[in-house]
């Protein structure tokens, strides 16, 4: 049977209809519109790019702001993460000189006032807050505008990161800065504004500070991680958390302490993290490390099965390429014994999934130790290679 050749473009002539429900709020940017699907009965907030400050602009630099827009709409569009707002698709009508991204609906309030009704879940909500931020990081992404507003939590508990409407790659924050550090900000600004800096630590010191104050307005003298936002509050750079997986790690530090291992437990883990870190001579610093356990689990069970008759595994740098997405080097007769294999796969499989997160931060808190070192242009054949 003859197959037909897909057609270059395809055009959808039934497009999507919304009912309009309410305007959500405006700003220098636009405005934002709650919206109904009428088909699919789900709730959604369009917003839309309509800025005043661009109206006097000539049509080229309007067209330029709106191609800008759509750079960030499509940043935001490959973010996937329960405690940040989702993206769902990004509609242009440069013809009409606007825009509108469609993105997820929360129906909820700004943390200042959900904690105020519910103290006892900010331990929880900044667990989740950290690890959304530190998502961001992963990707590059600074938000630039962390404020109360900016975080709202729904009716169970489970807060979510907007706006982002100043948000940017890191890569591109030099060109502009300074549109974050003269922001009308809500609390005292870190001395690094003095110097034209605003990097992750500087988010850090933020979403610190916002923590902070709501402890002190509310009197939450038991807040579990109080120490932490104290450090994350902290002027001085050098004593202030540099990134929010620092935090990330710090918070799961704690949680270790109040969950209990086995001793069994606790060696297969140390020997397995002892010799990953034996074989490893240096890691590149631009890598990023893999922590969804649906990809570790399946890669050091394929790993374990092609090696289960051998005393050592071959190519133990297989192994870390399990945890690490970049370049490394590694000492080749630096054995790794299928065993210590075996029983930390055994573990890992056996143990409850806030145990396994413990030991996977754990595990790359050892790696983070390891050399870091850009990998040379001409490559040798002297070890490690």
């Amino acid at each position: 049977m003859e197959s037909k050749l897909l057609p270059k473009t395809i055009e959808f002539n039934r497009p999507a209809k919304y009912k309009a429900l309410k305007r959500l709020g405006a700003g220098a940017c636009g405005e934002t519109v709650l919206i109904h699907d009428e088909n699919m009965d789900c709730y959604f907030v369009a917003k839309k790019y309509s800025p005043v400050f661009a109206q006097s602009e000539s049509p080229d630099d309007f067209s330029e702001l709106l191609t800008r827009f759509n750079y960030e709409a499509r940043i935001l569009f490959r973010l996937n993460h329960p405690n940040i707002v989702r993206v769902y698709s990004y509609y242009d009508y440069r013809e009409f000189h606007t825009a509108y991204i469609l993105m997820e609906y929360i129906d909820g309030e700004n943390i200042v006032d959900f904690t105020r009704r519910n103290p006892s879940m900010l331990d929880n909500i900044f667990e989740k807050i950290i690890d959304g931020f530190s998502h961001l990081e992963e990707k590059n992404i600074l938000h630039r505008d962390i404020r109360p507003l900016n975080i709202l939590v729904d009716q169970i508990g489970n807060p979510k990161i907007i706006d982002f409407g100043f948000g940017k790659r890191l890569e591109d924050v030099h060109e502009d800065a300074g549109k974050s550090i003269t922001l009308n900000w809500w609390c005292e600004t870190p001395p690094e504004f003095s110097r034209s800096i605003y990097d992750f630590q500087t988010e850090v010191y933020f979403v610190g500070k916002l923590f902070e104050q709501i402890i002190t307005e509310e009197g939450l003298s038991g807040f579990k991680y109080l120490k932490l936002v104290r450090t994350m509050c902290e002027r001085n750079r050098d004593k202030r958390f540099k990134t929010f997986s620092e935090v990330k790690n710090a918070v799961i530090a704690g949680q270790f302490e109040e969950l209990s291992f086995s001793p069994e437990e606790t060696r297969a883990y140390r020997s397995f993290a002892n010799t990953l870190s034996y074989i490893i001579s240096s890691i590149d610093p631009s890598t990023k490390y893999e922590r969804d356990h649906d990809k570790i689990t399946p890669g050091l069970d394929a790993i374990y099965r092609q090696s289960m008759l051998e005393e050592n595994v071959p190519r133990p740098n297989r192994i870390a390429s399990v945890f690490i997405r970049g370049s490394f080097k590694y000492y080749t007769n630096h054995p790794f014994e299928t065993e210590i294999l075996k029983n930390f796969l055994s573990t890992l499989k056996s143990l409850p999934p806030d145990k396994q997160s413990i030991v996977l931060e754990n595990l790359l808190t050892r790696l983070d130790a390891v050399q870091r070192t850009k990998p040379k242009p001409d490559l040798d054949d002297d070890i490690p290679f």
